[in-house]
């Protein structure tokens, strides 16, 4: 049986390797608004679309 705690470490060297390295927090908050936008718009589309019909 593995060790939890040793996927629990590289879990969090895993998460702080993304937070605190400049280079890996840009392309991350590029992609957490990619898919923010892309759900938002799913969501306004899909409730509010039929007031956008001509």
């Amino acid at each position: 049986m593995a060790k939890p705690t040793a996927s629990l470490e590289k879990i969090k060297d895993f998460w702080n390797s993304q937070i605190n390295d400049e280079a890996n927090w840009a392309f991350n908050m590029k992609l957490l608004r990619a898919v923010g936008l892309f759900g938002g718009s799913i969501f306004i589309m899909r409730n509010f679309g039929d007031l956008m019909a001509i």
